[in-house]
C-alpha cells in the first residue's frame, strides 16, 4: 500500500499522453501540489507533515467540489493517521471517506478500517471488514497481500495461530519479487510470531530474523525494538541464554526512540526472567 501512494499522485501529476495540456486552474494545481508533497513527505517517514500536507489537499478539493481527489486524499491522510499510531482518528477520517467514495477506492478504505480496528482491539468489526475485503478481492488483486497480512494479525489476535500462519506465509509468497520491503518485514515478523505461537520457536527465530534484517536496513526504530521484543520471547521459549541480550537490545532501541510502550515491555520481560533464574526458597 505503501508504494502505490507516491505512484498514483505521480500519475496523477504527469498526466497522460505527450500532447500538451492547458493550463490547470490554480485551486487544482495547489490541491494536487499539497497531495504529491504529502505522498512524498510519508515516503520519507515524516507522517506528521505528510497528515497536515493531506489533510490541506482535502479541504482544496472540497473546495472545487472534486469529491474523487478529496476521497482520495482522506485515504493518504488515514494512512498517515496510522503511522503516527492515531486509529481513532484514522477510523474519524475513514468515516468521511466512506460516504463520499467511489467503488474504486472501497477495498482501500475497508483494508484500512480493519488495521485501525486491530491496533484498538476491536477486532470483531476488523473481521468484518477483512470479510468484505476479501469478497472484494476475490482471485488476484493488487491489495492481496495486504490484505492476508491483516488478515493473519486478525487471526492471531484470535488466538489462531495455525490459520494466521498461512495467511503471512501466502502474504510472503505473493510479495516475492517485489519492491515491497516494509510489507515483506511485516510478513516475516507475522510470520516468528504465529510460528512461536504454534510451539515452532526453531522456525519463528529465522523469520524474526529476517524481519529485523530488512528493518535495520529500512531504519525503522518501532519495527526494529518489536523484532528484539519477538527474538528475546523466542529465545526465552527455547532457553537460549541469550535471552536477555535480546530485550536490552530492543529496551535500548526504544529508549533511544522513545518508544515507551515497547520500553515498559522489555523492561518487565527482563525482570521476570531475572526472577525466573532465582533460585527457589
Amino acid at each position: 500500500m505503501r508504494a502505490s501512494l507516491l505512484l498514483l499522485v505521480t500519475l496523477i501529476l504527469a498526466g497522460c499522453g505527450s500532447t500538451p495540456q492547458p493550463p490547470e486552474p490554480q485551486r487544482l494545481r495547489a490541491a494536487l501540489e499539497a497531495e504529491s508533497e504529502g505522498a512524498k513527505r510519508y515516503e520519507r517517514g515524516d507522517y506528521a507533515f505528510a497528515a497536515r500536507r493531506f489533510d490541506t489537499a482535502v479541504r482544496l478539493y472540497a473546495a472545487i467540489d472534486d469529491s474523487r481527489g478529496a476521497a482520495r486524499s482522506r485515504l493518504h491522510l488515514a494512512r498517515s493517521e496510522l503511522a503516527l499510531g492515531r486509529a481513532e482518528a484514522a477510523l474519524g477520517v475513514l468515516a468521511t471517506a466512506a460516504g463520499s467514495a467511489d467503488a474504486g477506492l472501497a477495498l482501500d478504505i475497508l483494508l484500512l478500517k480493519a488495521q485501525a480496528q486491530l491496533a484498538l482491539a476491536h477486532d470483531a468489526e476488523a473481521r468484518q471488514n477483512l470479510a468484505a475485503a476479501a469478497g472484494l478481492c476475490a482471485g488476484t488483486c493488487a491489495q492481496a497481500a495486504s490484505l492476508h497480512l491483516l488478515q493473519a494479525r486478525a487471526a492471531l489476535a484470535a488466538r489462531d495461530a495455525a490459520n494466521a500462519l498461512a495467511h503471512a506465509e501466502t502474504a510472503l509468497k505473493l510479495l516475492q519479487g517485489k519492491d515491497l520491503a516494509h510489507e515483506t518485514g511485516n510478513a516475516w515478523r507475522l510470520v516468528a510470531a504465529a510460528r512461536l505461537a504454534t510451539g515452532d520457536a526453531a522456525g519463528a527465530l529465522p523469520a524474526a530474523q529476517a524481519a529485523l534484517d530488512i528493518d535495520r536496513r529500512l531504519a525503522l526504530p518501532e519495527k526494529i525494538a518489536g523484532d528484539w521484543l519477538l527474538i528475546g520471547d523466542i529465545r526465552r521459549k527455547v532457553g537460549a541464554g541469550d535471552t536477555a541480550a535480546a530485550y536490552r537490545r530492543a529496551l535500548a532501541v526504544a529508549d533511544a526512540a522513545g518508544l515507551i510502550q515497547i520500553s515498559m515491555m522489555a523492561t518487565q520481560a527482563l525482570k521476570d526472567i531475572g526472577m525466573e533464574k532465582k533460585p527457589a526458597r
